[in-house]
């Protein structure tokens, strides 16, 4: 029998809008959250301006990295499983909330470094494009300012300034900058770390169509349909995170209603991106610190592909 919809608190706004999504105004925001030595426990809030910067701090910081440190869920892991530290750009996408960030391993003044700090720019109705050329390499700037500071006064200019920044930016953008999912499906399965002939792809392709039918393009909307979280480790396929943030933006674009809430990962130094979809329960951000030994890729799992599906898939890939 068919559950009544059932949606966590911690991304319900992102997530109602699976239903029923009306574009909002353009808006730019920048915040900061975390751990910096500038302070003694975690950062006063700095710029939660939004409520889209306010629901990232909430399931990102709070709920997803306080709940796996608080399960002790990543010091469970051996050491050849876990990453050493905090070190990855994000995007977060839901309907028409759109929210670009860094977070990084940091520590508070009293020598605590379990959390990360966090800095995010909220440029919902910007389109992606913009916000990865342009707010991320803000963000980035905010970064190297708070690493060579332990002054609370200096990270609150650094965030006035590149707040300032930001907004000038926006103001000068001409067009939305959406990225389009035009050519991405050849592009990918050319790639050598998708397997031979596209296997990967083929693999990555399949998870979706089983496990996210409901955010699928164009597929019915069943308000008794639970709607369950899932995780794609994929592999990055570019060269710096930006890219690999774009890459598989454009590839979720063709695949997934844009209503449909995500949350990109790109770790630095490594050579994955990590792609959440609905609305993430704690467990899902376990992926921010776990290794391919503790999580593999999409594209190892070794699926068994019907006939038909395969046929389906490479029509749609095409020649």
């Amino acid at each position: 029998m068919a559950q009544a919809l059932k949606v966590p608190p911690l991304f319900r706004k992102l997530a109602a809008r699976l239903i029923s999504w009306e574009a909002a105004p353009a808006r730019t925001a920048l915040a900061a959250f975390g751990k910096h030595p500038g302070w003694n426990d975690h950062i006063d809030d700095l710029g939660l301006e939004t409520d889209a910067l306010v629901n990232v701090k909430r399931f990102l910081y709070v709920e997803g990295i306080g709940g796996n440190i608080d399960s002790g869920a990543w010091e469970r892991l051996a050491d050849e499983q876990r990453l050493p530290g905090f070190d990855h750009a994000f995007v977060v996408r839901g309907g028409s909330d759109l929210v670009v960030g860094r977070l990084w391993s940091s520590s508070d003044g009293k020598g605590r470094t379990k959390y990360p700090m966090v800095v995010c720019a909220d440029c919902s109705g910007m389109g992606v494009g913009w916000a990865l050329a342009e707010a991320l390499p803000v963000i980035d700037g905010v970064r190297r300012d708070c690493q060579a500071t332990p002054s609370p006064g200096a990270v609150r200019d650094s965030l006035d300034r590149a707040r300032a920044g930001l907004l000038a930016r926006a103001a000068a953008a001409a067009g939305s900058g959406e990225l389009g999912e035009d050519g991405v499906l050849p592009l990918l399965a050319a790639r050598a770390e998708l397997g031979p002939d596209g296997l990967g792809l083929l693999r990555i392709l399949y998870q979706i169509e089983r496990e996210l039918p409901i955010y699928r393009r164009g597929a019915p909307r069943n308000r008794s349909v639970v709607l369950q979280p899932q995780h794609l480790r994929v592999p990055a396929c570019a060269p710096s995170l930006r890219d690999r943030l774009e890459l598989w933006l454009r590839f979720l674009e063709g695949q997934l209603e844009a209503s449909a809430p995500v949350v990109l990962l790109a770790p630095e130094g490594q050579d994955w991106v990590d792609i959440l979809v609905g609305s993430p329960a704690p467990t899902q951000f376990f992926c921010i610190r776990a290794g391919p030994k503790a999580v593999p890729l999409t594209t190892e799992i070794p699926y068994t592909l019907d006939p038909d599906f395969v046929a389906r898939a490479r029509r749609l890939i095409g020649p």
